[in-house]
């Protein structure tokens, strides 16, 4: 089975990115992969420590260790950020700086952001390049939704737009033929 390891980089709650980290994961569940989401805004990680940067596992806090442990049993990540900035959110960058090459070497990654008010590729391009010197895989295909393509719900957003939904299937499909193909 394919361990897929999702990353949700908003601080906000709730949070546009996480409803689109979560219907990904449920799409990645009907393709009988195990998910994992791990929301940075609920379970924040310390900032990073450089005494731990060739050997995470090693780190002293437990919330890395598990961090560290859950990104070296994934097969495949898919990390969602919103635009800050034109990029990506800072606790993505540290989140991903408390891993090392071990963690993502050959693994294919999933890229997906939400850009507020329009739909910006620039958070996902930055963090190609960032995926790549980790040495990941960032696959070809990538979802990024604004704002309006969510609806207010009671406890927060849900996905409406039905372009968006068919980008995920496409988005899903492709990581779990990634997985497959790299899986050591």
């Amino acid at each position: 089975m394919n361990k897929i390891f999702l990353i949700s980089g908003s601080a906000a709650n709730p949070a546009h990115t996480t409803t689109l980290i979560h219907y990904i994961a449920r799409q990645l569940e009907e393709h009988e992969c195990e998910v994992t989401v791990w929301n940075l805004q609920e379970k924040p990680l310390p900032f990073i420590d450089p005494a731990f940067h060739h050997n995470p596992q090693d780190h002293t806090v437990q919330v890395v260790r598990e961090f560290v442990q859950l990104a070296s049993e994934a097969n495949a990540f898919v990390i969602g950020t919103p635009n800050y900035h034109n990029s990506y959110t800072g606790i993505v960058k540290n989140s991903l700086d408390l891993l090392s090459f071990a963690q993502f070497k050959n693994k294919p990654v999933g890229l997906v952001a939400n850009g507020g008010g329009i739909r910006s590729t620039q958070p996902v391009d930055q963090l190609r390049i960032v995926i790549r010197g980790v040495l990941g895989i960032a696959i070809p295909m990538q979802v990024v939704a604004s704002n309006s393509d969510f609806i207010e719900v009671q406890d927060g957003y849900e996905l409406q737009d039905e372009a968006i939904k068919s980008r995920v299937a496409m988005f899903t499909e492709q990581l779990v033929d990634f997985t497959e193909r790299f899986k050591d």
